[in-house]
């Protein structure tokens, strides 16, 4: 990597030359660079900030207004019921075994450790 340069937020961070093209700067916490890209932006919202809102497939039907205004989305999530741990928390359908003898706090289910794919699960360890 060839340094060409170094910025100086929260310690000095080399900048190295790269294939990406800046378009301009933001003056946000240090003179930040700011790439072009494909992005499309549908609009802005001001929370904690001014943040981008880009265009998506993701088909909305609802709102949540629990720790600020989150979007709803369709999907095929199958809720067999909800409980209120925390707030109120949809509890899906599964063909997990789990154990009717061992439960953890909250009685939350533990679940077998027998698997058919524990070699194919290995992989994610390295």
């Amino acid at each position: 990597m060839k340094v060409l340069n170094t910025l100086n937020i929260s310690g000095t961070r080399p900048i190295a030359s790269s294939a990406l093209q800046v378009a301009g700067t933001m003056q946000i916490a240090g003179n930040r660079p700011i790439t072009s890209s494909q992005l499309q932006i549908f609009a802005t919202i001001n929370d904690a900030g001014l943040r981008p809102i880009s265009a998506s497939t993701l088909r909305i039907v609802g709102s949540l207004d629990a720790a600020g205004h989150r979007p709803i989305t369709a999907d095929n999530f199958e809720i067999w019921g909800t409980m209120n741990d925390s707030g109120i928390r949809p509890i899906g359908t599964s063909t997990l075994h789990i154990s009717e003898a061992h439960t953890l706090i909250g009685n939350r289910p533990i679940a077998s450790n027998d698997s058919d794919v524990e070699s194919s699960m290995m992989g994610f360890l390295d």
